[in-house]
């Protein structure tokens, strides 16, 4: 798990605008082993906010993109997958289902994976 202090800036940002005022942070997990690429998961009191950043050209100029941003109002449920590559670097991958579709959240570590997919179902039965 990671502490939003210690977010990169234009992540930050981004995040915050998104939120509403009565809106605070619960959870925020890193996904993805690669390190040059992670996805940064942010469970709210009322959404699922995953960014990441893209780079254009080269590593010099990047930005951030939102790959999804899911109210409690629209997930249907979530499931916590672990396949054989997962259980060997101690991984797990969300599976945030809504109606037309599932959003996944590949390469977390498990105790993190674990903590956000307890988080995502109490706000679920709320």
């Amino acid at each position: 798990m990671a502490e939003f202090a210690n977010m990169p800036p234009r992540i930050q940002k981004i995040v915050q605008s998104h939120l509403c005022e009565d809106e605070h942070i619960y959870l925020c997990v890193l996904g993805r082993s690669n390190l040059l690429r992670p996805d940064f998961v942010f469970i709210t009191s009322r959404r699922v906010l995953v960014l990441d950043e893209r780079y254009i050209g080269s590593l010099a100029v990047s930005y951030a993109n939102v790959r999804c941003n899911l109210l409690f109002t629209e997930i249907r449920g979530v499931k916590l997958v672990r396949h054989l590559k997962h259980r060997l670097l101690r991984q797990a991958r969300l599976e945030i289902s809504v109606v037309r579709a599932v959003h996944w959240i590949d390469n977390i570590n498990f105790r993190s994976a674990r903590a956000a997919y307890v988080c995502i179902t109490e706000q679920l039965t709320k």
